[in-house]
């Protein structure tokens, strides 16, 4: 499924501006002029207007790690987003920065409640386009173009960054850890990669959550390359593993 991030801000302003359409989270789903949505219903249901796979995006709290999936990546809340970047506060809040200093939403009820109220925008602000602010955001989800994360189609550059880091959460996930694919290398996400390698070479690493040098090594060894623990940009052992990733072949 090809996105469009022009569509995407075409259609939350269409929502949010040019038809009357209400906030209410009993009714969320109801799309049309003098209907009703809520933050997260608007936002999932313009980007599927907008061609994006969602995946089982849902509500805020598992917009970042089903969009991660399909290609978006998470970025750093600096007060710089680009139009088209989906503005996320992972418990309470999202909307879409759609250029020029604004952003799209929907907010809140015509008496300032979550549910209850008229259908359509009674104020003119239950959904609504205004000057962007830091809500605050947990950070901005933008779009990268491609949606192979989990497709067994990394490119084999030998950089591990997000799309990496993803398909390798979504592997350890298929072999029955429980992470979020968020594309973050943090803790989590190396406790998993220590637990399966010290299975898959009956080793004993620490499982401090920490990619040091005798985790590196360790996973240098499984793939087969220089024996370091280092991982450089490009790297050998990278290369290595989004070609194991692609392979769709279990190789921990």
């Amino acid at each position: 499924m090809a996105g469009d991030l022009q569509k995407l801000v075409n259609r939350m302003i269409y929502w949010c501006r040019d038809v009357s359409l209400g906030y209410d989270q009993s009714n969320r789903l109801d799309f049309r002029d003098g209907g009703e949505t809520d933050c997260s219903a608007l936002v999932i249901h313009a980007l599927q207007e907008a061609g994006f796979d969602t995946g089982a995006a849902s509500y805020t709290g598992n917009m970042r790690t089903n969009l991660v999936s399909k290609g978006w990546k998470v970025v750093t809340n600096n007060g710089n987003p680009q139009a088209g970047d989906i503005l996320l506060n992972d418990v309470h809040h999202v909307a879409v920065y759609i250029g020029n200093g604004q952003l799209a939403q929907a907010s809140i009820d015509e008496r300032g409640k979550a549910t209850g109220g008229q259908g359509g925008d009674q104020t003119g602000h239950e959904t609504n386009i205004r000057s962007y602010y830091n809500y605050p955001w947990s950070c901005y989800l933008r779009w990268t173009g491609t949606s192979n994360v989990v497709a067994g189609k990394l490119d084999i550059d030998g950089s591990w960054g997000t799309a990496t880091t993803c398909a390798v959460q979504t592997y350890l996930n298929k072999i029955g850890y429980h992470l979020a694919v968020d594309g973050s290398r943090g803790p989590a996400t190396v406790r998993a990669i220590q637990q399966a390698l010290n299975a898959k070479l009956k080793i004993n690493l620490a499982v401090d959550g920490s990619m040091g040098p005798a985790t590196t090594t360790a996973l240098q060894h499984l793939l087969g390359t220089t024996q370091d623990g280092m991982i450089s940009s490009p790297s050998q052992m990278v290369t290595a593993l989004q070609q194991a990733l692609n392979s769709g072949k279990q190789w921990i």
